[in-house]
């Protein structure tokens, strides 16, 4: 029961979020704003709990540490959108909000490298024909939709860059956390796999929500229902990655009670 509480709690977390977006529809609102809030945050804080468990001196550890803190700077950027929208009442796009959601970017990149550094990983012909051609599949999907279909000639320059870095972003984080994913399948019968799935699967989540705020960015502003229930992808891919991190530190930790003959 301990070990599903987590999962419970997340469910019961997004049952309530969902219900706020779908049944109540204030977008506005102060509880909306709050519900943004939270999922960046405790992915966070989620990732440093496996940091703890690995211990400081760990390589994957250090690996963790910055995926923690490029995570942080996603949470910092909602929280400047919050003030900004909810306080000044002010549409954050394009904002300083921006610098902190694209300033997570190189971190996050230099976690996952060093994550993958610290694996090996035999190389099959199966295995690169599988790696190659999600990679194909998800780049010919964010050149479409993240960067053909939501360029606005209308817009400025710096906005339609600014848009369509999110996709290219989101794409690097999905390519190499799905090389991290494939190394997980192999390593110990494949107990880091499902933790690392969560993770793959929530970086999925923010990329379908990034290209669909790029190419509704004029709805999303006005409140309407259909493209602030982008929201719902967002929140759902950061409590994946909540859960994600909390699962690994939860793999490792067993793992040592194990060694250490504690049930």
């Amino acid at each position: 029961m301990k070990k599903k509480l987590p999962l419970i709690l997340l469910l019961i977390f997004l049952g309530a979020v969902y219900a706020t977006y779908l049944i109540y529809q204030d977008y506005g609102s102060l509880v909306v704003h709050l519900w943004n809030l939270v999922p960046p945050l405790i992915a966070s804080l989620s990732a440093f709990y496996a940091i703890r468990i690995y211990g400081r001196g760990n390589p994957h550890a250090k690996a963790l540490s910055l995926l923690s803190l490029g995570i942080f700077f996603w949470f910092l950027g909602e929280f400047i959108w919050f003030i900004l929208e909810f306080f000044f009442h002010s549409y954050p796009f394009p904002s300083i909000a921006d610098f902190f959601y694209l300033l997570a970017y190189p971190v996050l990149l230099a976690g996952l490298i060093v994550e993958f550094k610290n694996n090996k990983i035999k190389w099959t012909p199966l295995r690169l024909t599988v790696c190659v051609s999600k990679c194909i599949v998800f780049a010919l999907l964010v050149i479409y939709f993240g960067i053909i279909k939501t360029y606005d000639p209308g817009e400025a320059l710096t906005s339609n860059l600014i848009a369509m870095s999110y996709g290219v972003g989101d794409l690097v984080l999905i390519i190499l956390s799905s090389l991290i994913l494939m190394i997980a399948l192999n390593y110990q019968k494949g107990r880091l796999f499902v933790p690392w799935a969560l993770v793959f699967s929530g970086f999925v989540l923010i990329l379908i929500s990034d290209i669909l705020f790029a190419m509704y960015q004029e709805a999303y502003e006005n409140l309407l229902s259909y493209a602030r229930n982008i929201d719902l992808g967002w929140i759902t891919g950061f409590s994946l990655l909540a859960l994600g991190f909390y699962k690994i530190g939860e793999s490792i930790e067993d793992t040592k009670k194990k060694l250490l003959g504690i049930k």
